[in-house]
């Protein structure tokens, strides 16, 4: 057939067979579908990997009961082109890191240089019930017993997961239950749960019956609580009579743990101007706990004493695995 364009010009035109015409749309919707299938793919990737430009989001888990944050990395951009030379697709891969809380802490911690290692055999105590002061041996060794559980402060913890040094807590009940979790984590860091009475009475204005009822009112509990039953007993105020050395025995307590030495406010009082070989100190859970434990690690350093365990040196138990060999 022939036909003229607009400037006159003439040209002849042959219309495809009905074959060729059937061929040409199948190419025409083939290339229509392909087209509709990268637009969906384009899309979809788009919506999975979120738009590049927007802030990252830190990722979040949790070590050793602390929330940390942690950003996500971004890697690229990397492209990769696609057979049409007039066409690219900009692909961005994310990467997440990711930290477990398992690896920051191990189950059992090992003793710090502070502690003492336990004795090979502990001391020969000749009273029944003793009440000491100080531990009978010539060691260069002192013991630390913190008494009440009222101020419990988390700096306290991280000071010790750095010395991990063994101390006697003896908790009056209403403390002991309120900061369980606190002085769970203390117990793994090396200390060990002892009795103080139910109230903080004074022992020595009761008779024997209410005497009873504060000693070994709350050793139950305590043991369910900790896991091991209390040995040892430290009377408030460090007053007692020998109603209260009965009672405590009869109990199933070993012995009354007094102090040669104690703190407050950042100062150190002892009997005599240096330590002496198995002193025990006085201390409160107060809020100057963290001045004054690192006041006494500092003079046992420098006096060249060592921080023991004294349920290990009395032989009472409870045994800690921290510090206690096996036997």
């Amino acid at each position: 057939m022939a036909a003229t364009s607009e400037n006159g010009a003439k040209f002849s035109y042959t219309a495809p067979a009905a074959a060729d015409r059937t061929s040409m749309t199948s190419r025409i919707w083939a290339a229509m579908a392909l087209a509709t299938l990268f637009v969906v793919g384009a899309v979809g990737a788009s919506a999975a990997l979120g738009d590049s430009d927007a802030p990252l989001r830190p990722a979040r888990t949790e070590v050793l009961g602390r929330t940390i944050s942690v950003s996500t990395s971004i890697s690229g951009p990397s492209s990769s082109t696609s057979s049409s030379p007039s066409t690219t697709t900009t692909v961005v891969t994310a990467a997440t890191t990711i930290i477990t809380a398992a690896a920051a802490q191990p189950a059992t911690l090992t003793p710090g240089p502070l502690a003492m290692p336990s004795p090979a055999t502990p001391v020969y105590l000749t009273d029944t019930t003793p009440a000491l002061d100080h531990v009978p041996t010539t060691d260069k060794v002192i013991f630390l017993g913190i008494d009440d559980g009222l101020v419990r402060d988390p700096a306290v913890l991280d000071l010790l997961r750095k010395e991990r040094v063994p101390l006697t807590l003896f908790l009056v009940r209403e403390p002991a239950v309120d900061g369980k979790s606190y002085f769970q984590e203390m117990q793994s860091l090396g200390s060990t749960i002892q009795a103080h009475t139910v109230s903080h009475p004074q022992l020595k204005s009761l008779g024997y019956g209410d005497q009873q009822k504060q000693i070994c009112g709350d050793l139950t509990d305590l043991q369910n609580w900790y896991g091991n039953r209390p040995t040892l007993f430290r009377p408030p105020y460090g007053e007692w009579n020998e109603t209260t050395r009965s009672v405590v025995a009869n109990c199933g307590l070993n012995a009354i743990v007094l102090w040669r030495g104690a703190t407050n406010d950042g100062r150190l009082d002892l009997v005599g101007e240096t330590f002496h070989p198995g002193d025990i100190l006085l201390m409160h859970f107060r809020t100057d706990l963290l001045q004054n434990l690192k006041l006494v690690f500092a003079r046992a350093r420098a006096e060249g004493y060592r921080i023991g365990r004294i349920e290990d040196y009395l032989g009472t138990g409870p045994a800690h695995p921290m510090f206690t060999p096996a036997r």
